[in-house]
């Protein structure tokens, strides 16, 4: 005889309101302050949400044993239990393991018709919660966070970060905007890596690239203190090629811009030869040197003067701008220098602004179009946060595939969709066709259990075939 589908929803409606009412009432008469009201819910609710998934799992496989068309097709061995950890904590069910008569791999139907592979131990929400909580914090506290009661090691949490496939994630596709201005930041974060061997090295690091589009200063949303841009589109991650990089980012372009109406796309970073290469990938586009960079290299030059004058007069002749005025101003900077290693650090602030005088007279040339560079702020926001703020030694690949997870959040991207496109992708790929059709029947029978709830636990008793159950027999039979 099956069991009520129900024992689960009876037993919580006999026992656990009765519990939940004991704890209203210690809390209402003072024993418990509201977190410990709060936690005591939990733990009734999380255990009702284990003994639910728990009956659900094995009355489907009771359903699967008693099918017709699987007495034809699939012979029963044996029951297992198996465990898995969700969100609630470790369930444990049994399963039936059946072989196929035709020959061919044996298989718990049942994790196969819920997408339970064999040898998972977490089921995809607590990966979901350990993703999301890593990009924010540590691998530690992610493991920590990732089910209730049960934590994951915090080496179970990297290897999910490095197994991210971001192949899944696509550009929506829109109407093409007509925008006259465009404008493109660039900036790389400094990550330490982790020191291995004896040959360790203090310069042993990696440079994750960020690039971001936008249409300019979002008025609406802006304050005085705190610009914000609009319709930021975030690009980067760790690449030995930037040409793919910068790819990437003319292909978003051409696929949400008008360029027939687009006039003008400036490119601002600090000039490192990769941005700048951007100039040839980005048609209509030309080089600035943002201002939080040459603020700071004029800061440099004269820092140690503790003159002011001088400082305003290169900083003049930067504005205007004037080649051989900067020239000239730097030359009485040297002058006034006598520290050896203070004259190599203004040498080098003036090569800088030479080697950029392009970009500077962009700046000159075209600065009412030309909204401040923020690069700074976004490297903050979306990297240095996690990456390279708190001392750590992170691994290439770990900051790889960490930064291409916080590109993908800073955009707006949920983990939840990321995690099971990539279950889908590699569910699609391992799909065998023997139990195809089995399987595509059988799975409406999770769908149709959204109907329990319609139904009064009071009215369920031990033994019942239900309407549910007689419904999914003749699904069954019908396969």
């Amino acid at each position: 005889m099956i069991s009520s589908m129900y024992n689960s929803i009876q037993h919580f409606n006999e026992f656990g309101v009765k519990k939940i009412e004991n704890e209203i009432k210690n809390f209402m008469e003072g024993n418990k302050n509201i977190v410990g009201l709060i936690l005591a819910l939990q733990k009734i609710l999380f255990e009702l949400g284990r003994d639910i998934i728990t009956e659900v799992l094995e009355n489907m496989d009771e359903y699967l044993r008693n099918s017709g068309v699987r007495k034809k097709k699939w012979e029963i061995v044996r029951k297992d239990k198996n465990r898995i950890l969700t969100s609630f904590g470790i369930v444990t069910y049994e399963r039936t393991y059946f072989k196929p008569k035709m020959g061919g791999k044996r298989h718990h139907l049942v994790d196969d018709m819920v997408g339970i592979k064999p040898h998972e131990k977490m089921s995809e929400d607590v990966i979901i919660n350990a993703v999301d909580e890593a990009a924010e914090s540590s691998y530690r506290k992610a493991g920590e966070k990732a089910s209730y009661m049960n934590e994951i090691s915090k080496q179970a949490v990297m290897d999910k970060i490095h197994n991210l496939d971001f192949t899944t994630t696509e550009t929506k596709k829109h109407k093409k905007k007509d925008i006259k201005t465009l404008y493109i930041e660039a900036d790389e974060d400094h990550v330490h890596l982790q020191q291995k061997g004896i040959n360790k090295s203090k310069y042993n690091i990696a440079m994750p690239k960020i690039v971001y589009v936008h249409e300019g200063i979002d008025a609406e949303k802006s304050s005085k203190s705190r610009k914000r841009l609009k319709n930021v589109k975030y690009f980067g991650g760790m690449y030995e090629n930037t040409e793919k990089l910068w790819l990437e980012a003319a292909d978003y372009i051409d696929k949400q811009y008008n360029m027939n109406y687009v006039e003008k796309i400036y490119i601002s970073g600090d000039g490192a030869s990769w941005i700048r290469q951007g100039v040839k990938w980005i048609e209509k586009s030309k080089f600035v040197l943002d201002g939080y960079h040459l603020k700071k290299c004029i800061i440099t030059a004269t820092a140690h003067l503790n003159n002011e004058i001088i400082r305003q007069e290169l900083k003049d002749a930067v504005d205007w701008p004037d080649r051989e005025e900067v020239k000239k101003v730097f030359k009485e900077i040297l002058s006034l220098t006598e520290n050896k290693t203070k004259k190599g650090a203004v040498k080098r602030a003036e090569q800088y602004i030479l080697n950029n005088w392009d970009g500077i007279e962009i700046r000159a040339e075209e600065g009412i179009g030309i909204i401040g560079c923020s690069t700074e702020g976004h490297v903050s926001h979306i990297f240095s946060s996690r990456l390279s703020s708190r001392p750590k030694g992170w691994s290439k690949i770990g900051v790889g595939k960490m930064s291409k997870l916080l590109i993908y959040k800073g955009n707006g991207g949920k983990v939840y969709d990321l995690v099971m496109a990539q279950k889908m992708k590699r569910e699609k790929e391992e799909k065998e066709q023997i139990q195809d059709e089995l399987i595509k029947e059988a799975r409406s029978i999770a769908n149709r259990y959204n109907d329990t709830w319609d139904i009064r636990p009071t009215a369920i008793v031990r033994g019942e075939k239900t309407g549910l159950y007689n419904e999914i027999r003749a699904i069954m039979g019908r396969i």
